[in-house]
């Protein structure tokens, strides 16, 4: 047994007053192993409960603000709106009272309902007048019976025609108590409504102005012979505010619950897109943007395709080396030496001759042969006959003969210029 080491048992770990290594060496153990211990996660939470606390109960208030809401909008005359200028009271006491309020938010659910419940009331309420006549028309004959609140003349026109309006009420009567002043049951059981809005005339009429006068006077209340289509000439007879002034409740029950269904629809701006497809702005285009456009399209892909073949502008690069002009001159002659072009070199020795003459002469750009002949015999003491020999009518044949013509002018070209 000598040199073998027994190992000592581990040391369970977490023991108190026993240090705990890990595989580095460094006592108290990894920041991993600290971050997993639940004593230290507990004590964090203890630190922050109440903050921990106030979170949740912001976040259970948040949710049922959102979720638990009640069922409420702010247009006008809803039956959802529960402020003064909404009509929430009259829809629960019809639904109270056994009636069932359909509230439909557009023009298809409106359909549907009505498709649903022959023979429905239908409450149609559009001041703004969203829909156009062929809709009106539909909800009409779709409709049993229809109440209409403060109609304009287009709305009377499709679903009641028989009813006509007849102007604002008054505003010194505005407010004050209307009698019934007909024999509509409705109306009866109102007796007296607060008068305001507008007036209108129909085959029954009732709740005339107090002030107005005549055999045939306009009131807030109109109705057809058959009770088919009603019309209430103020909202203040449905809003919150008013309905229990006077018998404002009592008409507007009672003309809104005739029936065990009430569709109450209001149009809005999402039935317009319903109504009238907007137009196509290209249908406003004159004909010959077209083949116009065809064309720029056209031109433009050629232009491309002609830009796009070259790899960039063109760059002048320096020659390797410099050439003398007299080697060029030297080469050149070669060329023609060896081509055997002596009327060739001929030519361009004389229209040189002959172009730097002129210009030393002051003849201008325009001289001709005979005018540059005649000013190099007259700078000359050679005659005109001469000149004109060995400038237009001698040309050398041989190589030989160039050479002795070429210094010949060569002379007269000296002659000419050394004055």
């Amino acid at each position: 047994m000598t040199g073998t080491r027994i190992p000592s048992p581990p040391v369970p770990a977490g023991l108190p007053g026993l240090p705990t290594t890990d595989t580095g060496g460094s006592p108290g153990g990894s920041p991993a192993v600290r971050a997993a211990d639940p004593g230290r996660v507990l004590g964090w939470f203890r630190r922050h409960r109440v903050l921990l606390a106030l979170v949740l109960v912001l976040a259970v208030v948040a949710a049922l603000s959102v979720f638990a809401r009640p069922r409420q909008d702010s247009e006008p005359l809803s039956p959802d709106n529960a402020a003064p200028d909404g009509a929430m009271a009259v829809a629960e006491v019809l639904a109270g009272q056994g009636v069932k309020v359909q509230h439909p938010q557009d023009l298809a659910e409106a359909y549907a309902a009505l498709d649903a419940n022959p023979g429905a009331t239908l409450l149609f309420l559009d001041p703004r007048e969203f829909l156009n006549s062929e809709q009106r028309e539909e909800l009409a004959d779709e409709a049993g019976r229809v109440v209409l609140v403060a109609p304009s003349f287009a709305q009377l026109s499709d679903f009641a025609p028989d009813i006509r309006p007849a102007g604002v009420v008054p505003d010194d009567d505005a407010g004050q108590s209307a009698e019934a002043r007909c024999s509509d049951e409705d109306a009866q059981a109102a007796g007296t409504v607060s008068a305001g809005g507008q007036s209108y005339r129909g085959p029954v009429t009732c709740f005339p102005s107090p002030g107005a006068e005549g055999t045939d006077p306009a009131g807030s209340y109109a109705a057809t012979r058959g009770g088919s289509a009603v019309v209430l000439g103020s909202p203040d007879l449905i809003a919150n505010a008013t309905v229990t002034d006077e018998g404002n409740a009592a008409l507007a029950l009672r003309s809104l619950g005739a029936d065990e269904t009430l569709v109450w629809y209001q149009a809005g701006p999402q039935d317009i897109a319903a109504a009238e497809q907007p137009a196509d702005p290209f249908d406003y285009l004159p004909p010959w943007v077209y083949p116009l456009g065809a064309w720029l399209v056209l031109v433009a892909g050629l232009a491309a395709f002609w830009r796009g073949r070259r790899l960039g502008p063109l760059a002048e690069e320096p020659l390797p080396v410099v050439v003398p002009a007299a080697e060029t001159v030297e080469g050149r002659a070669r060329l023609y030496r060896g081509s055997n072009a002596v009327s060739h070199a001929a030519a361009n020795l004389r229209a040189a001759a002959m172009t730097r003459m002129a210009a030393h002469l002051r003849l201008g750009p325009g001289a001709d042969a005979d005018a540059v002949t005649m000013a190099a015999a007259s700078a000359t003491v050679r005659s005109y006959t001469a000149v004109d020999h060995l400038l237009n009518q001698s040309m050398p044949g041989t190589s030989a003969e160039l050479v002795r013509w070429t210094w010949d002018l060569q002379d007269l070209e000296e002659e000419a210029t050394s004055l």
